[in-house]
Parts: structure tokens; C-alpha cells; sequence
């Protein structure tokens, strides 16, 4: 009884072991003149191969095999050798024939995309694939930023997170963009600096960021206490498929400030110009409710106030003189203007009590990235800027300067101005 208890058991190790490790299956084929099809069946009938391919490429092709003992890529090796056929196995024991072209069972390692790579590896000794785990890219959707100082102390609800949202490229400013946390209603903008203040509440958000012209953008935050987040966002050109014009009654409000208009440098340079010279209160003089005091003469009307009654600003400046030359040209460099803003109606108390208008003139900061430069020959006047990184990505400097050669003008005038002279010369560092 005993013996044949132990013979039961060692009979079940022998057996277990057995199933666990699964031999490659070997072929000892034997064939004269015999045509593919039929090894393929012969094959088949004594394992779990199964074949793939097209009758019309293997019916005419006959092979002469005779092997023992050898796996399955032996046999078809010697049966397909100047054929010009090719095969391929994957791991579920599918054998692919294909002429010329091999067929390729595993996917490619990108094919998932840059983020997320998949990939496996074959182990020849087990017969076992093994899947690696993806590696994904650190990008700025994925990347959680910590804000604050980590404390235990559980009174702290609510933090305020500031900084300065500015160009990936140039490093300056981008005003009025649009900054708020997902899931609630704070929504705030940044100024003409570019900066931005927002309270958060303690915890994990995800705070999104828009600016016309820029792709748009998500952080991750984890939010301890006060802290600063600077933001960098890339250009983005918009290819607009169609553009519908229709008479609609109901207008959409794209602004909540009533009475002004906003001018930046690219849409002033695309007004003709007399001479070449591209002018800020000419530009100004093209809008609604501005009219000029008279010709060749800087000065502008607004809705029938006089010119005394203008208030006009270059970064926060007064400008009481803002002409050159008789009042041929204004004061203000086109190439250093960032942007203009003109109030006609409901001005700010910041600005003071002027009646009819405020033009206010803000100046670009520099690059912060590289430096660069422009220069300009016109009829009369010469003109030329040079801007950079002092430290990079921190400070900047700009300078413009202006010249005019005008003398040539009043030698076409009567004989009594003949010796007359006039010119102007400007330059401006920020």
C-alpha cells in the first residue's frame, strides 16, 4: 500500500512538471516533391500551428524536404529557400506566408506616440512576453507644482498665488490674459506689466491660462500657502477655415469698459503713412470721435472738447508737447510703442479730472531672450532701434533714437525762407 501511495505521488510531481514546462515542438518531415500546401496541412495535423497565406502564390511551388527532429523555423527555412516567399510566426502560433514582403507581428515602438511607449520583450528560455511599463514625458499638463511652504497647520484655507505671465519667445509681458481655477468662478487678468493676482484655496487645482494669440495652458497646482507661479506661453497662428459675415441685431460684448479703444504697434504700422513714417496721433485721428485741430498739427479733438482738455501719458508720464517739427510728426518712436489706449468717455478717477480724453502710451520692455534691432531710411527722417537681455530672462533695455534731414523741404519754399533751417532729433532708453 505504501509503494503505491508513493508511487501516485512521485507519478503527480512528474506530471505537474511536465505541464508546467512546455516543450518546442519538433518535425522530422520526410517529403519528395510535394507541394507547400500540402506541408502546410501536414503541420498543422500534428500540432497547433495554423497557416496564413495566398493559394495563388504557393500552389505552383513544390519542395524535396528531409529532416528529423527539428523546430518549426528549420523546417520552414529549408522548404521556402529560393522561393521567394518569407514567413513569420507570432506568439499565438499563427504562421504568416508572404511573398517577398515579410509580415510583421509586432507593433513598432512609437506606435503609441512620443508620451506613452509600449514595448515587449521575448524571453527565448521561458517562451514568456514580457510588457514594459510606458514611460510618459514630463510636460507642463502633466508636472504638478507646489506652491507654498509645506505646514501642518490646518487653519490655512486660503492662499494667494501672484507672478508674471510673459512671452516664451521674447521674454515681455502679455497683457489682459485670462487666468482661473477650473471648477469655480475666479477669474482674473494681468495688467499692463503682465502680472496677476489670485486667491486659491488650499488643496490640488488646475489653473488654466488663455492670452489671444498664444496657446492656451494648464498647470497642475498643489497649494500650501502664498506663493509666486511665472508663466510662459507660446505663440500660436490660428488657420481660419472660413469667415461668415452676417447682419445680426444682437452684438456679443467683448469688453466691459465703456469708451475705449485699444491700438497696438502691428495694426499702426498697417496705416498709410505720409513719407514712410508711421505716427501714433495720426492713427489716433482714424478713430470714432476723433477729429484734428488742423492740418499739420498733432493735436486731435475728442467729441468737441478742445485739445487742452487731453490728457496724454507715455508710461505713466504727462506728455505736454507730444509734436515735432511744426507738428509735422509726433513725439513717440513707432518702434519702441507697445500699445496705445484712448478713453473718450468714462475715464478712470486714476486718470485725474480731464473732460474730454485720455491717451495713454506704453512703451515696449525690450527682448529678455536675444538681442536684435531695426533700422529705417525714409524721405525725411532716419530712425533706428536696438534691444536685449541685460541678464537674461530677467532684464531688458531698449533704445530708439530718431533723426530728420527736413532742410531740403524749405529750399522749395520762396526765396525768403531759402536759409531757413529745421530739424528734430529724439531718442528714448527704457
Amino acid at each position: 500500500m505504501l509503494r503505491l501511495f508513493t508511487f501516485v505521488i512521485c507519478s503527480f510531481i512528474l506530471t505537474a512538471g511536465y505541464a508546467q514546462v512546455k516543450p518546442t515542438p519538433l518535425f522530422s518531415p520526410q517529403f519528395e516533391h510535394i507541394a507547400l500546401p500540402e506541408l502546410f496541412r501536414s503541420i498543422e495535423s500534428t500540432s497547433a500551428y495554423f497557416f496564413y497565406y495566398d493559394a495563388g502564390q504557393v500552389d505552383s511551388v513544390f519542395v524535396d524536404i528531409n529532416l528529423k527532429d527539428q523546430p518549426i523555423e528549420a523546417v520552414l527555412q529549408t522548404a521556402l529557400k529560393n522561393s521567394g516567399l518569407q514567413f513569420s510566426i507570432d506568439r499565438l502560433n499563427h504562421v504568416f506566408i508572404s511573398k517577398r514582403v515579410r509580415v510583421i507581428t509586432v507593433l513598432a515602438p512609437s506606435f503609441f506616440g512620443d508620451d506613452k511607449i509600449h514595448s515587449t520583450a521575448f524571453d527565448s528560455t521561458t517562451g514568456i512576453t514580457a510588457q514594459k511599463e510606458p514611460t510618459t514625458r514630463m510636460t507642463v499638463e502633466n508636472k504638478l507644482y507646489e506652491i507654498g511652504i509645506k505646514t501642518n497647520n490646518p487653519k490655512q484655507m486660503n492662499a494667494v498665488l501672484t507672478g508674471i505671465v510673459r512671452n516664451a519667445r521674447t521674454g515681455e509681458p502679455i497683457v489682459n490674459t485670462s487666468i482661473y481655477i477650473e471648477g469655480s468662478n475666479k477669474i482674473v487678468t494681468t495688467d499692463q506689466y503682465g502680472y496677476y493676482s489670485i486667491g486659491v484655496p488650499a488643496g490640488k487645482h488646475t489653473l488654466n491660462v488663455q492670452a489671444f494669440g498664444m496657446k492656451d495652458a494648464n498647470y497642475q497646482l498643489w497649494v500650501y500657502s502664498d506663493g509666486k507661479l511665472d508663466i510662459e506661453l507660446k505663440e500660436q497662428v490660428r488657420t481660419l477655415k472660413e469667415v461668415v459675415i452676417s447682419t445680426q441685431k444682437v452684438a456679443n460684448i467683448n469688453r466691459i469698459q465703456m469708451g475705449l479703444e485699444r491700438l497696438d504697434i502691428q495694426t499702426i504700422r498697417q496705416v498709410p503713412t505720409v513719407f514712410g513714417e508711421s505716427d501714433v496721433l495720426k492713427v489716433v485721428l482714424t478713430l470714432p470721435g476723433v477729429k484734428t485741430v488742423g492740418e499739420a498739427s498733432s493735436g486731435f479733438n475728442v467729441r468737441g472738447g478742445s485739445a487742452d482738455q487731453n490728457l496724454i501719458l507715455l508710461n505713466q508720464s504727462t506728455i505736454y508737447n507730444p509734436s515735432h517739427f511744426f507738428g509735422m510728426f509726433s513725439a513717440f518712436n513707432p518702434e519702441i510703442v507697445k500699445d496705445i489706449e484712448l478713453y473718450k468717455s468714462s475715464v478712470p478717477a486714476k486718470y485725474g479730472g480731464r473732460l474730454s480724453s485720455v491717451l495713454d502710451i506704453s512703451s515696449r520692455e525690450g527682448n529678455k531672450k536675444n538681442y536684435s534691432g531695426s533700422a529705417g531710411i525714409g524721405l525725411i527722417t532716419s530712425r533706428f532701434n536696438l534691444e536685449g537681455p541685460i541678464v537674461k530672462d530677467k532684464t531688458s533695455f531698449i533704445f530708439g533714437a530718431r533723426t530728420t534731414y527736413a532742410n531740403w523741404l524749405l529750399s522749395l519754399l520762396p526765396d525768403i525762407y531759402n536759409h531757413s533751417r529745421a530739424s528734430f532729433q529724439d531718442a528714448n532708453l527704457h
